[in-house]
């Protein structure tokens, strides 16, 4: 996973959802946040690519979108195992955030150092809603 143009297949924990990732650039670093949902039911790391980079294999039958807080971002879960596979990013439109655990054969121990804490309790568009 440290090549750039690599094609890495997604799935969730029972199979029904899988989807291809182009990795355009190498993952060097993990997106961990802590809102709400991320700390409740992800506690995983992520990644943020761009919308065009992700293709749905099969399983869309499977998928179920989960909508909280300004109810415009989806978050993808499996219907049959609970598995949240990607979500829509609110901080950078036009990209997916994938759940790392998701990537198959994927590794994370070389990173361990390199993982970046992103404050979603206090998220920027929510400020804007405030006002």
């Amino acid at each position: 996973m440290n090549k750039t143009n690599t094609k890495v297949n997604i799935s969730c924990h029972c199979g029904s959802i899988k989807m291809e990732l182009l990795l355009t650039e190498k993952i060097d670093t993990i997106i961990r946040c802590n809102c709400s949902i991320c700390s409740k039911n992800k506690g995983f790391g992520m990644i943020c690519i761009p919308s065009e980079n992700l293709y749905l294999i099969e399983g869309q039958e499977s998928m179920t979108e989960y909508f909280f807080n300004t109810m415009e971002y989806p978050h993808i879960f499996c219907i049959i195992c609970g598995t949240h596979t990607h979500h829509k990013s609110r901080s950078s439109p036009g990209k997916f955030c994938i759940n790392i655990a998701c990537i198959d054969g994927f590794n994370s121990d070389y990173l361990t150092d390199k993982i970046i804490n992103f404050d979603g309790i206090n998220h920027p568009k929510d400020k804007i809603l405030k006002k």
